[in-house]
């Protein structure tokens, strides 16, 4: 029994100067010692057989100041054990589990952050060791995360099959496609020398037809006129000009809902190639020589210059009411009323009747007679305009089509095109309030489950990863206006899964939101973080 107690003394006391010597940070005469607060592989640099330099170089002192709780280095690194340094780190060695570093400010503070309990060596507060609980539990999460990560790499490899196949038949469609543009373009330049010759021949048919021509304005007046409209023009420019580039893009329009045409509460590409007469981006001058003529009528009916159709009907409503009301002020007083209605219906019916037959007489009026030989020039032109629409519509759209494929085929699709198979893909998320909608490479919305339209949040920019991981972060942006604020933004973040998903929404800064999407295309070992610790 006294050798058993001899034997837990002995223990104790060498434990108390273990911790005693641990705490100084060094033993007088020994080579080999561990210094608080610092990895096995730093301890190099804490020799107590030289002054101590600081690890930023900025000072040399005696080793003995090596965790005396007194700050003596600007990067802190002679305090690695003490709190001393306020921008200072200590190690937790968490054996049995993740090592980490804590701020030097957290050692000795009551709170137990190290999983093994030594950054509170020194205070009243009993931590205890819970690391081999945690470390088993990390591992089997990584185990989860590992059959995880391997089920949807096999799911990634058939996207990346997909993805070579899309891309190849892209290409062949691609050189097609250019194969019957160029065809088109000259069915269009046949059509139009056609168009042209027709025209020539009804013009000529047409000299002996030609009535006197009405008043024209005046230079002047159209001068000044034209001056007004071009000046709006330029002043419309800039303000659409948000980046102030010289020039109007498809997003720039995107962001103003003038220019949502179906109302469902986003302006799609369509819908701004058609105010920039198809093209994605036009200049000043050709702001107001090709597009100008389509987007002010929606800038006036915007600035409400157009009156509501139904204006005349409410006020003619509301003297039917007023005169309803009179006739029950007396018989006599109504038999009165009722004699002025019907004088004054009659003198606006006849009114009404001569303005309708003047009306009619001119719509009446004969139209103007063409010989056969005449009428046939004008058939024959007429069919010679409509076949040359043909062929310039089937010329836009060719180009069109053949420049969303250029622009597919260029676009960043991952590493091994991965991400080409979702192009278009659209996934939603809802949460109490809102029906979250993401097109992958298109655009982030969002609508009112109690109904409403549809608001834009983004359209895709470009991948914002890390270096290193480039295609785990999506960035939207350019989205519909906030009400006195910025325009809506979106950053998605991918994660590795085994299916498609939308999985979170959040909006942690007015009009920038936070989206969560599962996929397995982010399920790739080459590219999944490595944890780069010190020790275990």
């Amino acid at each position: 029994m006294l050798e058993r107690m001899n034997e837990y003394s002995i223990c104790f006391v060498l434990l108390v100067c273990i911790n005693f010597f641990d705490t100084l940070g060094h033993v007088t005469g020994s080579q080999s010692i561990h210094i608080r607060g610092i990895p096995v592989s730093k301890s190099p640099l804490y020799s107590p057989d030289r002054d101590f330099e600081c690890l930023d170089g900025s000072l040399l002192i005696p080793f003995t100041y090596v965790n005396d709780d007194y700050c003596d280095c600007g990067d802190g690194s002679d305090e690695p054990g003490t709190a001393a340094c306020r921008n200072g780190s200590f190690y937790c060695k968490n054996i049995g589990h993740r090592p980490t570093y804590i701020p030097s400010t957290w050692v000795n503070d009551g709170v137990c952050d190290c999983c093994d309990g030594s950054d509170e060596y020194s205070s009243s507060k009993q931590c205890g060791n819970n690391c081999h609980d945690l470390g088993r539990e990390a591992r089997l999460e990584a185990q989860k995360a590992e059959e995880l990560k391997k089920e949807g790499n096999e799911i990634r490899l058939e996207m990346v099959a997909e993805g070579k196949q899309i891309k190849s038949d892209a290409q062949v469609h691609l050189m097609k496609l250019w194969v019957d543009y160029e065809e088109a373009v000259k069915t269009k330049k046949e059509k139009e020398i056609l168009k042209k010759q027709a025209e020539e021949r009804e013009a000529v048919a047409l000299e002996k037809y030609k009535r006197v021509e009405p008043e024209q304005t005046t230079p002047e007046e159209t001068t000044e006129e034209e001056e007004i409209s071009q000046s709006e023009a330029e002043d419309y420019f800039k303000m659409l000009d948000s980046d102030s580039s010289g020039t109007i893009t498809i997003a720039e329009l995107q962001t103003r809902v003038t220019f949502d045409r179906d109302r469902d509460g986003s302006v799609s590409e369509e819908e701004a190639m058609f105010f920039l007469n198809n093209q994605k981006e036009l200049s000043l001058q050709e702001f107001i020589e090709t597009a100008w003529g389509n987007i002010k009528p929606f800038v006036m009916l915007e600035q409400g210059i157009f009156k509501h159709p139904g204006h005349k009907e409410e006020v003619e409503q509301q003297e039917t009411q007023e005169d309803h009301h009179k006739e029950e002020q007396g018989a006599a007083e109504e038999e009165e009323a009722v004699d002025e209605a019907e004088g004054e219906g009659e003198t606006e019916g006849e009114g009404e009747t001569e303005g309708e037959d003047e009306k009619e007489a001119e719509e009446l009026e004969p139209e103007v007679q063409y010989d056969e030989e005449t009428q046939v020039l004008i058939d024959e032109a007429t069919s010679a305009r409509e076949r040359y629409q043909e062929a310039e519509k089937a010329v836009n759209d060719l180009h069109t089509e053949i420049k969303r494929l250029e622009e597919k085929l260029e676009r960043d699709y991952g590493r091994e095109d991965e991400f080409i198979s979702l192009d278009g893909e659209c996934f939603e998320y809802t949460d109490l309030e809102y029906t979250y909608s993401l097109c992958l490479f298109g655009k982030a919305s969002q609508r009112s489950k109690s109904g409403g339209n549809q608001v834009s949040l983004g359209n895709w920019n470009e991948w914002v990863g890390p270096q290193g991981n480039k295609y785990s972060k999506m960035k939207y942006d350019k989205g519909l206006t906030c009400w006195n604020g910025p325009a809506r933004s979106t950053m998605v973040t991918l994660v590795c899964g085994k299916e498609n998903k939308l999985v979170s929404v959040t909006e942690p800064s007015r009009c920038e939101y936070a989206m969560e999407f599962a996929t397995p295309a982010l399920c790739n070992p080459s590219t999944e973080p490595q944890d780069t610790h010190d020790e275990l």
